[in-house]
């Protein structure tokens, strides 16, 4: 009896190894296989994308801090904050000034200051040879690399779509933002947003006109806001709390 089973006990384990091992071999997973997973397209910006203004950078006090793309800042790689490029795409920074040309990856949202358009990390600063300085003036476009023959170029976007927002103001007291807010909608503005900014000492409220489903409608919008509202810049969704 006792023999039986065993015997009973070694033809179910001999089942259900057939069986896992089938149903690994139908998954694909046998063996030494490896799974392959499909790589997320590259960001891509319009081939005739350009702009010129002010470029400022940012070092130590941000060392290690966590940028809009989830990953900590790293002030000796090549990479910059701009308010509504993709992030994950690359782009050509050049110096105006000196003529000194970088690439780097768009990893982080900002400068929020309307003079300025980009900032750069103190790497990328540094090749362009305004770390003494602060600011220069350069012109972006979209990094192009030499294409061999055999690679096929990928396409390019004509437009730039997301949820883009015109910023009209910040401050440090929720009360002047809410007054901003008001007179906004006195001028028929009505579709403002209060977004409340955290950082390691203090908290700021930024008062924001959207959403834009486009760039181009983003810009024409801002184009309708006026003197009597001046600073005012375009950016992309950044929402912090």
């Amino acid at each position: 009896m006792f023999k039986r089973f065993l015997l009973m006990l070694l033809m179910l384990f001999i089942f259900a190894s057939a069986a896992f091992a089938a149903e690994q071999a139908e998954n694909g997973t046998e063996g030494n296989s490896t799974s392959i997973i499909d790589e997320a397209p590259a960001q891509v910006i319009p081939a005739d994308y350009t702009e010129e203004g002010v470029a400022s950078w940012y070092g130590e006090k941000f060392q290690g801090k966590v940028t809009a793309s989830g990953e900590p800042y790293d002030m000796e790689k090549l990479t910059a904050a701009h308010n509504y490029l993709p992030l994950g795409v690359k782009v050509t920074v050049t110096n105006l000034g000196s003529g000194k040309s970088v690439a780097v990856t768009i990893n982080d949202r900002g400068p929020f200051v309307p003079d300025r358009i980009i900032d750069l990390s103190r790497a990328a600063a540094e090749k362009l040879g305004f770390i003494d300085a602060g600011k220069a003036n350069v012109r972006i476009e979209p990094y192009r690399p030499e294409v061999k023959k055999e690679i096929v170029a990928a396409p390019v976007v004509t437009k730039l779509y997301g949820a883009f927002y015109i910023q009209v103001g910040a401050y440090k007291i929720k009360e002047n933002a809410d007054r901003l807010i008001e007179r906004l909608g006195k001028a028929g503005f009505n579709n403002a947003r209060l977004v409340r900014v955290v950082t390691d000492t203090a908290q700021i409220f930024k008062v924001q006109l959207g959403m834009y489903k486009t760039l181009a409608s983003a810009r024409k919008a801002s184009l309708k806001i006026g003197a009597g509202f001046p600073g005012s810049f375009v950016l992309a969704d950044v929402i912090q709390e």
